[in-house]
């Protein structure tokens, strides 16, 4: 059964006034004469005719709303559980949604601390300064390499004399050298991850139909395209893009054209 009152754009309460301002309207953009030999325009302007007569009249469109309420609860009455299944999903979604955001925002939380604390690092003096330490070992008399040419001296003539010399001499045995190097210890930086936040839709609204209780959502932004789905009444979508009468929205993973009318325009 045709929406007369979503051909015209208007709403099941509005008055006559209101319906002959949109016949005016969209007989002005569709007319043949401004278009010729175009199918659409023609179906279009047909469509736009059939609705104002209708709906002008009062004993028709008493009729016509008589019968369209009787055909809004036959298909209420024929598919209950439908309707609350995509609730349901309308539910987990908005769930699924405020998780990931959750999660992104820890994320970045964590990054943002694991960043601070390399910069630290990286700024932090080096208390730990490369040291050489040379320590001379004696069984009878320890001799520490200081200031004093004597004792230099004496190291020399014991590592360069012959062995027969030493022994002579006194029953030394070699002094033994350990050298002892302490390097500053350095901390490389590691490349920071920031992980961005990226919505792909300008903002989330809700849907308005008409006494049909459902909006369809089209292929294109026109009426005579397909219809990919039906959108409850009061459901959440998404919108992706404006238009001018037309807005393209996004529902359980369906993307479509939707009139602008039946929006809440942010």
């Amino acid at each position: 059964m045709k929406d007369f009152y979503y051909i015209l754009g208007t709403d099941t309460n509005c008055s006559s006034i209101e319906i002959k301002d949109a016949y005016r309207k969209l007989s002005k953009k569709f007319h043949p004469d401004l278009n010729q030999n175009d199918k659409y325009f023609e179906g279009r302007f047909r469509e736009i005719q059939e609705a104002y007569e209708v709906l002008n009249h009062p004993i028709k469109r008493k009729q016509y709303d008589a019968a369209l309420n009787k055909f809004k609860n036959n298909q209420n009455a024929n598919a209950p559980a439908s309707d609350k299944y995509k609730a349901t999903s309308s539910i987990s979604n908005r769930t699924r949604t405020v998780i990931d955001i959750i999660f992104t925002i820890i994320l970045i939380l964590i990054t943002c601390i694991f960043g601070d604390y390399v910069i630290k690092a990286m700024n932090a003096p080096d208390h730990a300064k490369t040291k050489q330490i040379t320590e001379v070992v004696s069984p009878e008399s320890p001799i520490k390499t200081k200031h004093h040419k004597k004792k230099h001296s004496l190291i020399a003539q014991i590592f360069t004399a012959p062995p027969h010399v030493i022994k002579a001499t006194s029953p030394v045995r070699h002094d033994t050298i350990k050298i002892h190097q302490l390097q500053a210890a350095r901390v490389e930086a590691k490349p920071v991850k920031v992980i961005a936040v990226n919505n792909d839709f300008l903002y989330t609204t809700m849907v308005k139909a008409n006494v049909t209780g459902v909006v369809n959502m089209r292929e294109q932004d026109n009426l005579s395209s397909e219809i990919v789905t039906s959108i409850p009444n009061y459901s959440q979508v998404d919108v992706l893009e404006k238009g001018d009468r037309y807005y393209k929205v996004r529902y359980n993973n369906n993307t479509g054209y939707v009139p602008k009318w039946t929006l809440q325009v942010k």
